[in-house]
């Protein structure tokens, strides 16, 4: 059984309490967060980044949250270079009104979230990033079915994406969850992309009314721990 952590946040209101996490943050990340012309993304920049500081040092208390140093893997995916870890995973998901991050112990894992819209372009653009089997049957539902259709195939391809870490050099055409419903969760892999669908457990989570969230483990078995923490 492999355990992996979910930890979710809501990016505050309060200006004091995210001067707090901005105190957990390096300098490189603290320049960063100057940078966002929207209030809003520069609050969830924050919040995204002591969460996943929260998280590590939750799960390796003996390094405070201010102390992680990362490096950018080869498809730019930031890793921990903390001595004594062992073979840390984690990775990090934010979207509009929440974030959210997984850590485990040697094995790959992913996350997304995902600020469910009402916006058509998720129809314009279906063919592009999801499988022949997954456009057919989002076409059988109605309206408000297929949206909902949909960001449980989206978050369920990112989460499995990101676990992978190779960006967008995997065909996402090539990656299907259409037998998935919210009941279960089933992965096939056309031929081409170098991978066993078997080797992976996903879980589906709903933070909230507006936000879906998937997270993927390469592993027989998947126990899921989530957690809201306090974020100072």
């Amino acid at each position: 059984m492999t355990v992996v952590d979910l930890s979710l946040a809501v990016p505050p209101e309060s200006s004091h309490q995210l001067d707090q996490m901005l105190e957990l943050l390096n300098p490189d990340e603290r320049a960063h967060s100057t940078r966002f012309r929207r209030d809003e993304d520069r609050r969830t920049f924050i919040t995204a980044h002591a969460l996943t500081r929260l998280g590590l040092s939750r799960h390796h208390p003996g390094i405070s949250p201010n102390e992680w140093t990362f490096k950018k893997g080869p498809w730019g995916r930031p890793e921990p270079t903390n001595p004594g870890i062992g073979e840390l995973r984690a990775n990090l998901s934010h979207t509009r009104e929440m974030a959210a991050f997984v850590v485990a112990d040697a094995v790959e894992v992913g996350v997304d979230v995902e600020y469910v819209t009402p916006d058509d372009w998720i129809y314009e653009t279906i063919d592009t990033v999801l499988s022949t089997d997954e456009c057919t049957s989002l076409l059988r539902l109605d309206e408000e079915s297929r949206r909902e259709r949909f960001f449980l195939y989206w978050t369920l391809k990112e989460s499995y994406i990101k676990a992978r870490g190779l960006g967008i050099s995997l065909p996402l055409t090539k990656i299907s969850f259409a037998g998935s419903n919210s009941e279960g969760v089933v992965l096939d892999i056309e031929p081409g992309v170098d991978d066993n669908p078997t080797g992976w457990q996903f879980a589906l989570f709903h933070p909230s009314p507006t936000v879906r969230g998937a997270v993927a483990a390469r592993t027989g078995e998947l126990d899921l721990q989530s957690s809201w923490p306090t974020l100072r």
